[in-house]
C-alpha cells in the first residue's frame, strides 16, 4: 500500500469517539471511484473472509472454492471480483491503512485509556489530554505499559509528548482488521472533501 499522506476522520459509535488517521491507498480509491463502489462491507466479516481466501489479482479455479465461497463470488459486483473461463480473480484490496487512533480527554483517566485500548487490534493509539492531575505519574506508567501514547495539549495549542505510542505491527491479516479498514474508509468518504494526495476534490 502506498502512503500518500494521512487524512483524519471521526470514528463511529462503539469505538470511543476517536479521530482516525488514515493512509489512503490512492490506486484502490481511484479504482473504486471509477467503478462507483464504496466500502466493501455488505456481507460483514463473512464476505471479507471469502475474499481473503483469494489472492489479489491472481485467477483461481472456482471449483477449488467451498460452496459458500462460490456463492459469494458469483454474486459479488465485478469491481470486487470477476469470474472468467471458470476462474475467479479478486480485485478489491484494503482501501486504506489506519495509522493512529487519537482520543481526546480532559485528563489521563482510566476511561480515556480504555477508549484508546479498543483500537489495539487495529492501529497505534494515543490520548491527548488538556491537564495533568495529581495521579498523573501513576497513569503515565499505565499508558506506557499498554503502549498508548499520552500527549499534553497546552493552552497555546502546542503538544508535548509525555509517553510515545508503541508502534503497531499486525500479527496477521484478519477479516476483522479488513472490516475495520473498510469502516474507516466509509468515514473518509462521508466526512472529508480532501483527496488522498492532499488536493481538494
Amino acid at each position: 500500500m502506498t502512503d500518500h499522506g494521512t487524512v483524519q476522520v471521526p470514528s463511529w459509535p462503539g469505538y470511543g469517539g476517536a479521530t482516525l488517521h488514515l493512509a489512503i491507498d490512492l490506486a484502490e480509491h481511484q479504482r473504486r471511484q471509477a467503478a462507483d463502489i464504496g466500502p466493501v462491507t455488505g456481507h460483514g466479516f463473512g464476505g471479507l473472509d471469502h475474499l481473503m481466501a483469494l489472492p489479489a489479482g491472481l485467477p483461481v479455479p472456482v471449483n477449488t472454492l467451498t460452496q459458500e465461497q462460490q456463492r459469494y463470488v458469483r454474486r459479488a459486483p465485478a469491481a470486487i471480483c470477476t469470474i472468467h473461463d471458470g476462474q475467479v480473480t479478486r480485485h478489491a484490496i484494503r482501501p486504506c491503512r489506519v495509522t493512529m487512533a487519537t482520543v481526546h480527554a480532559n485528563s489521563a483517566s482510566q476511561l480515556a485509556l480504555d477508549s484508546a485500548s479498543r483500537f489495539a487490534p487495529f492501529c497505534a493509539r494515543q490520548v491527548i489530554i488538556r491537564r495533568l492531575t495529581v495521579r498523573y505519574q501513576e497513569k503515565e506508567f499505565d499508558f506506557g505499559f499498554y503502549g498508548v501514547g499520552l500527549v499534553l495539549e497546552h493552552d497555546d495549542g502546542t503538544l508535548e509528548t509525555l509517553v510515545k505510542p508503541r508502534p503497531w505491527r499486525p500479527k496477521r491479516h484478519t477479516p476483522e482488521a479488513w472490516w475495520f479498514a473498510e469502516r474507516a474508509y466509509a468515514a473518509y468518504l462521508k466526512h472529508t472533501t480532501t483527496s488522498p494526495a492532499g488536493a481538494a476534490t
